[in-house]
């Protein structure tokens, strides 16, 4: 078979705005599927639009200037806007071949999907189909045979977006190189809300495999790392096993990642510590057990408050920075639900708080179910619990409370989190640009659009 160029694409939130969290960490799903196609022989490009600030214009030349034979895309619900236009666009500047996977094709109801225009779409994890995908170029809907052992599989091509500047989160830069690693795939858990596809379920790949993939970023020079896992603590005995293997082979970086409140043990935590996990974001949601048996956050929806406590209190005593996200606008959850819930995280200790206005996005339960009450159109991807009248308060009162939890984390976020670096004894570990901080400081709406902006509920570009 005959040498294949293709160009793989992360589309932007929006061409017109800059998200907030828009170069974080590179895409691991495009360089994994970059590492198979290179393993076989084909030439591979791969371009973060939404890292890159990339326009759709500029993104048109680079697709002239290559003049690939296939182009895919990464297709996110928020995302989905920018993908009909880069399809629109690959298709007028190079004529290529362009398939689109992602989270958004695997959840998206089949009729709809042509409405995208690719010549191909992927249902799952595609490091299996798609060196097939790029020699045969079939067309409609393809179901992948998606991995199993996750040890199998090459580890991503960073060096093709090692031109990239990651590292910038939730305001911050950081100084150092800034990776991603992906441990587990998939997820345990069935919160309602939730949209990513869970066709195999949770699976791990094994410490031991994770530590020849550390020892190489070490040789590479990575001082950062976020942990690109739904749930980091999925399996909190992996994790201590890691942190043991790691402690053994003298490896430490700053980690960041997501995780969950209800695994707070005082042996995970240290483990975590000593293997440097710097922050952790928690989808706390709600502290209102009603709200929390609602989203199917846990089987004890009455304990969740008492396991939010306990997880603030070990942040607090290894030095771990809390970023909590809280959900705003469940059919049931009254005003005074929400305002207990953001109290509960300012008073516990919490550095930073993220709230969101509750989005019905496609696949999920909850989409699933304003479906069959009528309150959404089955080509309705996503919108507000307050467009769809399934809140009695309007989107202006939702977002006065996440502008609240933004005015908390700008007013105390910042001196709680370097608190607790400098706790940690690590100096010079985060450089936070005071230069651009000042500057934001004093054109205040620059500094205001940043931090409000950041949350999966603040912004969304999918069309009805």
């Amino acid at each position: 078979m005959k040498m294949v160029s293709v160009l793989l694409i992360y589309p932007p939130l929006s061409f017109e705005e800059r998200a907030a969290l828009s170069a974080y960490a590179p895409p691991l799903g495009l360089l994994y599927l970059a590492s198979v196609l290179e393993e076989a022989g084909h030439r591979v490009r791969v371009v973060d639009a939404e890292a890159e600030g990339l326009s759709l214009p500029e993104l048109g030349r680079i697709m002239e200037e290559e003049r690939p034979d296939v182009v895919g895309i990464t297709c996110l619900t928020l995302t989905l806007d920018s993908c009909r236009r880069i399809v629109r666009e690959a298709k007028r500047r190079c004529g290529a071949y362009v398939v689109v996977g992602g989270p958004h094709i695997s959840v998206c109801p089949p009729e709809y999907l042509g409405e995208i225009g690719a010549d191909a779409y992927v249902v799952g994890e595609a490091e299996g189909e798609i060196v097939r995908i790029v020699e045969e170029r079939p067309k409609g809907v393809i179901h992948a045979r998606e991995p199993e052992d996750l040890d199998s599989l090459p580890l991503p091509a960073r060096r093709l977006v090692e031109h990239v500047e990651y590292g910038r989160f939730y305001g911050m830069k950081v100084t150092g190189k800034v990776t991603g690693i992906l441990t587990t795939r998939g997820c345990r858990y069935g919160c309602t809300y939730c949209n990513r596809p869970k066709k195999l379920g949770f699976r791990a790949r094994s410490p031991r495999s994770l530590l020849e993939e550390l020892r190489l970023l070490d040789r590479e020079g990575f001082e950062f790392i976020w942990i690109a896992d739904d749930n980091f603590t999925n399996d909190p005995r992996r994790v201590i096993k890691l942190a043991e293997l790691m402690k053994r082979e003298g490896l430490k970086f700053h980690f960041f990642g997501q995780a969950r409140v209800d695994t707070p043990s005082r042996a995970l935590y240290r483990a975590m510590r000593e293997m440097g996990v710097l922050a952790l974001s928690y989808g706390v949601e709600s502290v209102v057990p009603r709200v929390v048996r609602w989203y199917a956050k846990t089987p004890h929806p009455e304990r969740w408050p008492e396991y939010v406590r306990r997880t603030l209190e070990l942040c607090k005593e290894h030095h771990i920075i809390f970023l909590g996200s809280l959900i705003f606008g469940a059919p049931m959850e009254t005003k005074e639900d929400m305002e207990y819930s953001i109290e509960f995280l300012e008073k516990g200790g919490a550095d930073f708080i993220n709230g969101n206005i509750l989005l019905y996005m496609v696949g999920s339960s909850i989409w699933n179910w304003a479906r069959r009450e009528g309150r959404l159109r089955p080509n309705q991807f996503v919108a507000t619990a307050p467009e769809l009248g399934l809140t009695p308060y309007s989107e202006e009162e939702l977002q006065e409370l996440c502008n609240r939890c933004a005015d908390f984390s700008k007013r105390e976020g910042w001196k709680s989190a370097f608190r607790k670096i400098l706790a940690r004894r690590e100096f010079g570990l985060i450089w936070m640009g005071m230069r651009k901080y000042v500057g934001d400081y004093l054109k205040i709406r620059r500094l205001r659009r940043e931090i409000y902006g950041y949350g999966y509920g603040k912004k969304y570009t999918t069309k009805g």
